[in-house]
């Protein structure tokens, strides 16, 4: 088992091994079924994308305590240039130039200059560089990593559980052909039965030993007999068309491992502490439990103010202003005051989202317990109906043995012995049906529990067959 664990868990992390539908054809066995359902379908390799994408935002979380570097470009083009006219004030600054013991000549030629001074010609471009730096941002940043860091385990379990819901899928559909493949056994033997059936009639009729219509029920019930195997032909093509979808495979498949029920296995309250302890859905609660808190917190930093460092640098510009900086640096902090009671409200809500997914939580353990208690009380229900089926099967032989007799000697009608082998059929099919339950039980019993895994090691222990035929005859 732990080799079978170890093979998954390869798969589970690499993935340029999954492999490209097959065409496998022939036996295969349960334990190669879930080697092969785990290697090639199609959910486990979506499960891998998603884990994988849950890595990557937390890469992404942890970029935000990271400077930022920009780099930005610009041209404009005005309708005018930008400039400084003191033309107006010549007047008054030739009067007090008057005053002043200047020679008239500079006094001239000072007041005859244009006072208009360009600060900025009409069109420029400018291309710079920026860093931002976040010093404090109110807790935010410390909430995305951890919710980034929680979401990467909720995915995990979110893998376990689709893959636990696939194993029991896979279970549900192996067994299922192997049931529908012992049931056209049991068909076959149904239909060859009153094939015989109607040669003794056809022969005893013949004798004068019985009337015409005892031969006319045998054949009716002939054509019920092979219209019933046509039908149980119909489900095992129904069922393999599942199976073949779930290991992703277009061959023709032939389950041999028998279905099984257990010789005796822990009491419901083992299994229901295992749940407890195990179950993804309930981890998964536990998480978004975990994330709603640290939403709380996000909502609590946006009444902090944010505080970060930032720069600048000029370095490349054309004919922009030379009064313009090459470059800067300072700080900068932002601290909304007021914002129409968005934040309490959104902070409300938070804290409100907190108490729904503790009471899920709740709900959830209660419901996971419940789901344990049903299906242990199927596996055991159909485990002890086992042991009444056998003495009917039993009865059932030993009855039809004897009406088949006393119809070749004339003393019972042709409908008692038909009877008996539909009653012989029909309790062989029960059992059958008993223990595909019993098996489909388990299977989902190990799901909820988080330990689907686990099935092949109870597979394993020593447990009863309810068989019919060897495995070599449906090979």
């Amino acid at each position: 088992m732990r080799k079978i664990y170890a093979l998954l868990t390869g798969l589970l992390t690499c993935p340029f091994m999954y492999a490209q539908p097959t065409n496998l054809s022939g036996a295969l066995s349960f334990e190669q079924a879930v080697e092969m359902t785990f290697n090639q379908n199609e959910q486990v390799k979506a499960n891998y994308f998603v884990e994988e994408m849950r890595e990557k935002e937390k890469k992404a979380a942890a970029g935000l305590r990271s400077p930022q570097f920009n780099i930005s470009a610009g041209y404009a083009y005005m309708s005018d240039d930008i400039a400084i006219n003191l033309n107006e004030y010549k007047p008054a600054v030739g009067t007090l130039l008057g005053t002043l013991p200047i020679p008239p000549t500079i006094t001239g030629q000072l007041i005859g200059a244009d006072w208009k001074f360009p600060i900025q010609e009409r069109d420029f471009g400018m291309v710079g560089a920026s860093v931002t730096m976040p010093i404090f941002m109110g807790g935010k940043i410390n909430v995305a990593n951890r919710a980034a860091k929680i979401q990467i385990k909720e995915s995990r379990q979110q893998t376990v559980q689709q893959n636990n819901a696939l194993y029991s899928q896979l279970a549900e559909r192996y067994f299922g052909l192997s049931l529908a493949l012992q049931v056209v056994k049991v068909r076959e033997q149904v239909l060859a039965g009153m094939q015989k059936h109607l040669s003794d009639a056809i022969k005893l009729e013949q004798n004068g030993m019985i009337p015409h219509v005892e031969r006319l029920y045998a054949e009716m019930k002939v054509t019920e007999a092979e219209v019933e195997l046509k039908k149980a032909q119909a489900e095992v093509k129904t069922i393999a068309t599942a199976l073949n979808n779930t290991l992703n495979n277009e061959g023709e498949i032939v389950p041999i491992t028998s279905l099984f029920i257990l010789s005796s296995i822990e009491d419901i309250e083992y299994f229901k502490k295992l749940a407890e302890e195990n179950n993804p859905l309930l981890k998964q609660v536990q998480l978004k439990e975990e994330l709603a808190k640290e939403n709380v917190k996000a909502e609590r930093a946006n009444f902090m103010p944010e505080i970060a460092a930032i720069g600048g640098i000029d370095i490349y510009n054309h004919q922009l202003t030379k009064l313009a900086p090459k470059w800067v640096v300072g700080a900068g902090l932002k601290f909304n005051i007021f914002n129409g009671l968005n934040r309490e409200f959104k902070f409300a809500a938070a804290k409100s989202q907190v108490k729904q997914v503790e009471a899920l939580n709740n709900k959830a353990v209660s419901d996971i317990s419940t789901l344990v208690e049903k299906l242990y009380n199927e596996m055991t229900a159909n485990a002890d109906q086992m042991k009444t089926l056998e003495a009917t099967l039993a009865f059932s032989e030993e009855y039809l043995r004897i009406k088949e007799r006393a119809f070749l000697e004339g003393t019972t009608p042709s409908s008692d012995v038909v009877d008996a082998r539909l009653n012989l059929a029909k309790t062989k099919i029960e059992r059958l049906q008993a223990a595909y339950i019993y098996d489909l039980s388990l299977a989902q019993l190990l799901e909820a529990c988080g330990l689907s895994n686990n099935f092949t090691e109870y597979k394993n222990n020593p447990y009863y067959q309810p068989v019919f035929y060897s495995e070599n005859d449906i090979k």
